[in-house]
């Protein structure tokens, strides 16, 4: 007879699977709607745009075969399974979380901001955060070569996957490397590591690579929340002082780092590339603030969260946005 523990990891992972499949049909069907990045490309088959490191995801995210076209299907699936599968391993639901606690956070959680957009418009930035939730569950897991796997097809599906593989990497290796450290040497050391890696993202946008063009900054077209994510990251690395817990583990390292590092990106100002950036790193952010509760104190803050987030999701007319997009290109 199973134990409960194979039960619950069994029955999570039929689970994601089933979702995944079924919320794949329903977004492809476009009940929810579509943005203006899917109607200006994502419809066409197997388009093939942009640099290196673009082609791959656009060619995943249109991808039609005999005429007919699963991109989106592909798409959504990919970041259903991956955001399940990185849900579970934060709450480590084969120890300490109940299986309808998982099925109701995982339920609400695909339905927010950070998925619901990258399904319907910022698809190859969701094909990208899909294989970093995959790099960072490998890594946590210490399956290394998994982690640079999907590293790297990360790289491929979007440009800014170079830079969260940089963080991840970057953390994973000390995260090993520092762990026999007394604290206060650990506090150290992580510090001047995200001081020195914000002056030296920026240097490396502003002088060697040259992101910026004539045209001056990127501006972020539907909404403006470059307050809301410096706030989260800032409240990050304050929190990490007085919690241990928030830099313990190459995936709350990773986030330690990259609150120190985004700001760079914003700072340069790459506005639109700091607010998907941001969009991409919000339910881990959310998992591991979690990190500093008791179990009964978290299932409160992650309902409480998700619904939060939902909520706003809604508010904000995320689910509006396809159909007024689609009218207007009729």
């Amino acid at each position: 007879m199973l134990t409960d523990k194979k039960v619950n990891i069994s029955s999570s992972s039929l689970l994601i699977f089933f979702v995944s499949t079924i919320f794949a049909l329903i977004v492809g069907s476009g009940i929810y709607g579509y943005g203006i990045d899917y109607f200006a490309a994502y419809h066409k088959p197997n388009l093939i745009w942009g640099g290196f490191f673009d082609r791959f995801g656009y060619r995943v995210a249109t991808l039609s075969i005999n005429g007919v076209h699963i991109g989106v299907h592909l798409t959504t699936f990919i970041l259903s399974i991956s955001v399940g599968f990185f849900i579970r391993n934060q709450l480590k639901l084969k120890l300490n979380y109940s299986f309808a606690f998982f099925a109701f956070i995982y339920l609400i959680s695909i339905h927010t901001w950070p998925i619901i957009m990258s399904t319907s418009n910022a698809m190859r930035q969701g094909l990208t955060m899909s294989f970093i939730f995959l790099a960072l569950i490998s890594s946590s897991q210490k399956n290394y070569i998994s982690m640079l796997f999907f590293c790297l097809i990360s790289v491929f599906m979007h440009k800014s996957g170079l830079i969260l593989t940089m963080i991840i990497v970057l953390a994973t290796f000390l995260s090993d490397t520092l762990k026999f450290d007394n604290l206060a040497r650990r506090k150290l050391i992580n510090s001047l590591i995200g001081v020195i890696g914000f002056f030296a993202l920026y240097i490396a946008i502003n002088f060697i690579f040259n992101i910026l063009d004539d045209n001056g900054p990127s501006k972020i077209i539907e909404g403006d929340f470059r307050a809301a994510f410096f706030m989260i990251a800032f409240f990050y690395i304050t929190l990490s002082f007085f919690y241990e817990n928030l830099t313990t583990g190459p995936i709350n390292l990773t986030l330690y780092y990259y609150s120190f590092l985004s700001p760079a990106i914003l700072f340069s100002g790459l506005n639109w590339e700091y607010e998907r950036l941001g969009m991409m790193m919000l339910i881990p952010y959310i998992l591991s603030f979690g990190s500093i509760f008791n179990k009964s104190s978290n299932t409160i803050y992650l309902s409480i969260s998700f619904i939060a987030l939902l909520a706003m999701t809604i508010f904000t007319g995320m689910y509006d946005i396809g159909l007024r997009n689609w009218n207007e290109y009729l």
